[in-house]
Order: structure tokens, then sequence, then C-alpha cells
């Protein structure tokens, strides 16, 4: 797995839901049955900025290796500052569904509706969620978030999450990996989509 820690070369993301439930028709394709099943999950197109072949060398070969072992990066928040949560972790064993409860959160933290955090596995892998109803942090450092979509899977009494730096995980979508190198000693197009295994 490579592990990048800062995403300052991002210049843009493009980034997607990918919806594992569906909606169940019948034959007269009458009133719809909405099926939520577990799985759903992030992707995420990123592009890097202009770069000089130097300043971009180490950048390439991690993508190389990436494509062949995965990849883990701070997601891009491009600007949104998801403040100083202090150090969150599960509240409980096993939880299920979209409602989560966490602790050691710095009590007054508001996680607002569109925050991004990622809830570390025993085995170190990050799932990405977004916050959508979110709640101000209490004197106990508590605090109740549902999220968009259903957690994946049973994480343990105080697993780590990460607020102030989500992270996505995953593998690089595609077959190949590709830049170009201009005169001028400039990278240009160095573009690559990530998406969640887990």
């Amino acid at each position: 797995m490579i592990v990048w820690s800062s995403v300052g070369a991002v210049a843009s993301v493009t980034p997607t839901f990918v919806d594992n439930g569906g909606t169940i028709r019948g034959a007269t394709n009458a009133a719809g049955l909405r099926v939520d099943r577990l799985g759903s999950h992030y992707r995420a197109a990123i592009t890097i900025g202009i770069g000089t072949a130097n300043g971009r060398a180490a950048l390439i070969s991690d993508l190389v290796r990436a494509k062949q072992e995965g990849l883990r990066l701070p997601y891009p928040l491009m600007g949104v500052d998801q403040g100083a949560p202090g150090t969150p972790v599960m509240d409980g064993a096993n939880q299920a569904g979209r409602v989560i409860n966490l602790r050691g959160l710095t009590p007054g933290y508001v996680a607002a509706k569109g925050y991004w955090l990622s809830i570390v596995d025993a085995a170190g892998q990050h799932y990405l969620h977004n916050v959508h109803v979110g709640g101000a942090v209490a004197g106990d450092g508590k605090v109740t978030i549902t999220l968009a979509e259903h957690l994946r899977v049973p994480f343990a009494n105080g697993a780590t999450v990460k607020l102030a730096t989500p992270m996505i995980e995953g593998e690089i979508s595609g077959n190949e990996q590709s830049w170009q190198l201009q005169r001028g000693n400039r990278v240009i197009g160095i573009g690559f989509t990530i998406e969640e295994m887990g």
C-alpha cells in the first residue's frame, strides 16, 4: 500500500458516490421498492497540477507502484476546513446502519453536514463516509452522527475515526497509468481514479 500524507499537488477532484442499492419495479412498472445493500462506496478522479520533471518524479513512481499495490491518501477537501475534532474513536463495537456513536472529540466541536470522515478497521484499512446529520460534541467528548450511507463493516470499539484529515483508500482504476513530458522541464497530464475496495 502506497500512502501519501499530503495532497498539495492535487489540482482538481471529481468525486463519485457508487450506490450498491437499487430500486425494484414490477412487470407493470408500478411503484418501486428501494433496496439498500451494503457496499456503497466512493471513488475520486484526481488530476495533478503541472510540475517539473524533478518535482513529479517521486509522485509518478508512487503512482506506478500504487497501480499494483493500492493507494491511501487524504481525501481532497479542496479548501474545506473541518477543524480540530480531537481524537475521535468509535464508541461501542459492531455499530451498524447509518448512525454512529463517537467519543474522544473536543467538547464544542461541530461535525457539520457534508463533512467527510474515514474509519479505520483492525487491519488498518480506511473507509470513507459522509456526514448527513452532524452535531455538536457534548462536554464528555461524545457525539452521535448520521452518515449519508451505511457502514460497510462492523468496526471495533475504539476504532480510529479521521475527521480532520479523512482518507480514501483503494485501487487505481484501469490497467495503465500515463503522463506527458513537455519541453521546458514540464510534466502534465497526471491523473488517476481511485476507488474504494472495502
